[in-house]
């Protein structure tokens, strides 16, 4: 062996060590795993002139998620594949495998690189936990033993240093995440202010920044468990899909979420083209991969969270258990929310008319009232009061008094505005507030009102005397008002029933 070649040799033999050593620095302090696979790919093309890829495995079905580098740019992609038999063997042994693809049966995942000359698997392993397959590959055929070997066996140890980081830093920033999430969920559901929405909202827009997927929708089940109606949807979503989903036959039979809530686990596509789960929403939301978990309270279907994506894009099993365990705790969110404006809303409701109580009417006409006064804004207020109420009653029963008196709270709710309030003052007394309302425009609404009751389906005639009061034009403050507007409906009451009053101001002109 003659001199030159030895010293050709040594200095092959340094150049990888110093390539090596560079590698180890870059890899021990970057924290992005994609940056690390660069890196490494250019030192391996730096050392042996070669291309590199390489393959993570998928947790839930032993795919591979493959990562090419070469020095074309848009060769650069990630999708899902099953691992063949050179792999498979690379992954069960841990032993490394030099192959010649023009000369013997390749059996690799990835097509192109059966047209190399030389094809070189290592695993990605650490603490003998396989993660994935290092793929090397050259154009020609060279022999890859000694020194060449031990560095590429070098690279593979240092990507698994870089995987084996990645990982567990990605597990703990979901964990970090999911904690922050949970916290925040149960702040804003003690929040008496805060509804669902502000929930829902919390929570797609984490899911959206946590695994910037393409499009995250969260839909309900509507009271009647007939619809998912979508509440929150980020990213394109197609006017034919919007909206709701009608259960259990889907728009574009659509049907993750009906495996999702028969089982209660989530559902992963992975490629949402050739899954017959997905249907048409596949091409109607362009979707290829994706992940639905459905909202669950005690085996009950709340609604659902659709995680998809345009491209393949793998879950791994932290992000399931993340997703799963948010959407279970925003099945309790929801739950207590509903809970509590159902609670709230017994609390501000009549029980028999279901119009808004004497209390709640109280708050909202202070409210009204001091806004009238700021800016200087007319305000109406009526009295309504059902005439002969005790003689109904006498005469037909207090069932049918109770039915009297929910079809005039109907009738009325029907005759006012959307910004109206209407609340039942006491027994058959009604109390009906017109914000921004002039005097003559309230007039018109009242006798609406009054022949109105004409129209209501019992045997007998049923009729009201009203009081109408306005300020300013009546009345200086809020007690004042209210004092006229009730004087206002005796006066019409003992004046001859069914007819409307409008208050006296201090100089007893209407």
């Amino acid at each position: 062996m003659s001199h030159e070649y030895c010293g050709e040799q040594t200095e092959r033999h340094i150049r990888l060590l110093r390539l090596l050593n560079e590698l180890n620095v870059y890899i021990a302090e970057e924290t992005e795993l994609e940056r690390a696979l660069v890196f490494t790919g250019e030192t391996v093309r730096r050392a042996l002139g070669a291309g590199m890829c390489v393959a993570l495995m998928e947790e839930q079905e032993q795919n591979l998620q493959v990562w090419v580098d070469t020095d074309r740019e848009e060769s650069r992609y990630c999708f899902g594949l099953k691992a063949l038999a050179s792999e498979r063997q690379v992954l069960e042994d841990g032993a490394v495998q030099i192959l010649y693809p023009q000369k013997q049966s390749v059996r690799v995942t990835l097509l192109p690189l059966h047209t190399y000359g030389t094809l070189c698997l290592l695993p990605i392993q650490h603490n003998e936990k396989r993660h994935g397959v290092l793929y090397v590959f050259h154009e020609q055929e060279m022999v890859i033993e000694g020194d060449l070997l031990e560095f590429l066996e070098g690279v593979a140890a240092r990507l698994s240093i870089a995987v084996y980081n990645w990982q567990q830093q990605q597990d703990l920033q979901y964990q970090r995440r999911k904690l922050q999430l949970l916290y925040d969920m149960m702040a804003i559901a003690a929040d008496a202010d805060k509804n669902i929405e502000d929930v829902l909202e919390l929570v797609h827009r984490q899911i959206a920044e946590t695994f910037h997927c393409s499009r995250v929708i969260i839909g309900l089940v509507d009271e009647a468990g007939e619809k998912i109606v979508l509440s929150n949807a980020s990213g394109k979503v197609n006017t034919k899909w919007a909206g709701s989903l009608t259960l259990p036959a889907s728009v574009g039979g659509d049907r993750r979420h009906e495996e999702a809530f028969r089982t209660g686990l989530p559902v992963v596509v992975k490629d949402g083209r050739y899954d017959e789960r997905c249907g048409d929403a596949a091409h109607l939301l362009d979707l290829y991969s994706g992940v639905t978990v459905p909202i669950m309270y005690k085996d009950n279907p709340l609604g659902v969270i659709y995680a998809d994506n345009k491209e393949y894009r793998r879950f791994t099993d932290m992000q399931l258990q993340f997703l799963t365990a948010i959407a279970r705790q925003l099945g309790t969110v929801i739950m207590n929310v509903r809970q509590y404006e159902h609670i709230k809303t017994l609390a501000v409701t009549d029980g028999l008319t279901g119009l808004h109580t004497r209390q709640y009417f109280s708050e909202r006409y202070a409210e009204e009232y001091a806004s009238a006064e700021r800016y200087n804004m007319p305000l109406c207020l009526v009295m309504i009061d059902i005439d002969d109420f005790k003689k109904i009653n006498d005469t037909y029963g207090h069932v049918v008094g109770d039915n009297v008196l929910v079809a005039v709270s109907h009738m009325v709710q029907r005759q006012v505005r959307a910004y109206d309030i209407v609340a039942r003052y006491g027994g058959e007394e009604l109390i009906l507030l017109l914000p921004r309302t002039q005097l003559e425009d309230a007039y018109r609404i009242v006798e609406r009102i009054r022949m109105a009751f004409r129209s209501l389906d019992f045997s007998f005639l049923i009729t009201a005397s009203i009081g109408l009061a306005a300020y300013p034009y009546h009345a200086q403050n809020k007690e004042e008002l209210l004092m006229l507007a009730d004087d206002a409906m005796y006066r019409a009451k003992h004046q001859g029933k069914d007819r409307i009053k409008i208050a006296k101001n201090k100089l007893g002109t209407v």
